[in-house]
């Protein structure tokens, strides 16, 4: 998502995303831990501002984050879209 500079948002203009743990996250430097005996998260969208437009756990446990990522620079070459997946 190209970044926007009137949106109306609290996001950085290069969203950055780091692995903590496998129910931790730091975007723009900020800690979003999510309980690890949940499987849903319903509201997730709504208490991150649209940040995380989705969570959820598989059948194995797995976290499943679909997360809103804003830059202003070209594209990092890793960013095509797709679905990746971040961890240790």
């Amino acid at each position: 998502m190209k970044w926007n500079p009137y949106a109306n948002i609290k996001a950085s203009p290069d969203t950055t995303i780091e692995y903590v743990s496998e129910n931790e996250l730091l975007i723009d430097g900020k800690s979003y831990e999510f309980d690890p005996e949940s499987v849903e998260f319903p509201a997730v969208e709504e208490n991150t501002n649209g940040l995380f437009l989705g969570a959820f756990r598989n059948e194995q446990g797995e976290l499943h984050l679909e997360v809103r990522r804003f830059y202003t620079r070209s594209r990092l070459l890793w960013d095509t879209g797709a679905y990746h997946e971040i961890g240790r």
